[in-house]
């Protein structure tokens, strides 16, 4: 039986109460938001029509679910919560990334220990070589969740990069965030069709060839491969990451939201990117590498089942920009590595300068 759900009814049933009061949180967050908008919109004379309108267009300071303050009014040194950096203040790595090796194998022994096979990444995004460290086999395992990220930037590239655009299955905007933040599988089943579904499609009725078409641009669409939605549906192919394969990626969604890919070789446009990192840096799901490190500092999605366990990341630091994932096994959803993860993730940020919020 192929395995395209990113939860059990067991972690489902368990999880359900947490799961309830996030989701209430999040509702009230994003009523509280749209009547504020509705308000300043009536004393400003402008037309806001829903909660979610004021995600911005693309090209705008705002783009990105999360409606972030732009860089350009924070002052150099200040915490505006973006991911990307128009300027990339390029910094050589710290003294401490030699340590980092050190801290991945303990983490892939530690998780060995207990009964996992793990495998970690870290990549240098603002380092001049963007030079990266991996421990473990690296072998290729079930993507879980982490493969909605794919499905969110074809998506969001098949409606022109458009938060607000008004697809048949509501704003697209709402769907990122509920795909993303939430890692809602219905949600990120509709990104997949939505991905062959707008005006700006590619020609091709198949959401897998216009998905993998995008991570095909920069060489990645065989070590972060989307084989399928999360449906109950039997595609040939299976979604599958590997950690190095996953740190790539990071590296080129952030490139591109920094807007200094090459052209013709960007995994995205900038707008596209900055939606995608702000959903993940709106993220409800930070038990794993965000989870000892300050608020604010991590984008990250993970991705588990009953047999996977998997965290990718990007950590803002005091020397810069890293993209960290760790993929790996799992043996039901109480026997986990998760919590190697998590001390991972902070030992990472400690060789790292230490993580500060973005």
């Amino acid at each position: 039986m192929p395995r395209y759900r990113s939860d059990t009814p067991a972690a489902r049933l368990r999880d359900a109460p947490a799961r309830a009061r996030r989701r209430t949180r999040r509702t009230l967050r994003l009523a509280a938001g749209g009547y504020l908008a509705v308000c300043v919109a009536a004393v400003l004379g402008l037309a806001v029509t829903a909660p979610g309108a004021q995600l911005a267009r693309p090209g705008s300071a705002l783009a990105g679910p999360g409606a972030h303050a732009a860089r350009a009014g924070a002052t150099s040194g200040t915490p505006d919560g973006r991911v990307e950096d128009t300027a990339r203040r390029v910094s050589p790595v710290p003294p401490g990334w030699a340590q980092l090796r050190p801290v991945l194998d303990a983490a892939v022994d530690d998780a060995r220990r207990s009964g996992h096979e793990l495998s970690a990444c870290v990549l240098a995004i603002d380092a001049p070589d963007e030079r990266a460290v991996c421990a473990g086999g690296d072998e290729p395992l079930y993507a879980a969740s982490v493969i909605k990220l794919t499905l969110a930037v074809a998506a969001l590239e098949s409606w022109g990069g458009d938060p607000d655009a008004d697809t048949p299955y509501g704003p697209l905007g709402e769907l990122v965030t509920r795909a993303l933040s939430l890692s809602d599988n219905e949600a990120a089943n509709l990104l997949y069709d939505l991905a062959v579904e707008g005006p700006g499609a590619p020609d091709t009725d198949d959401p897998l060839e216009a998905v993998n078409a995008v991570t095909d641009r920069v060489g990645l669409a065989e070590e972060f491969h989307t084989g399928g939605a999360f449906r109950w549906e039997w595609t040939g192919d299976m979604s599958t990451v590997t950690a190095r394969g996953s740190v790539g990626y990071l590296a080129e969604l952030v490139r591109a939201a920094d807007g200094r890919a090459p052209r013709g070789r960007a995994l995205t446009s900038p707008a596209v990117a900055r939606i995608v990192l702000g959903a993940m840096a709106d993220q409800d799901r930070t038990w794993k590498l965000p989870a000892l490190l300050p608020a604010g500092s991590t984008a990250n999605k993970t991705g588990e089942t009953d047999t996977e366990s998997h965290d990718v990341a990007v950590i803002n630091t005091t020397t810069g920009r890293y993209a960290v994932a760790v993929v790996a096994t799992a043996a039901g959803p109480y026997d986990t590595p998760d919590q190697v993860i998590a001390g991972m993730g902070r030992d990472v940020a400690r060789a790292l300068g230490g993580a500060v919020p973005f």
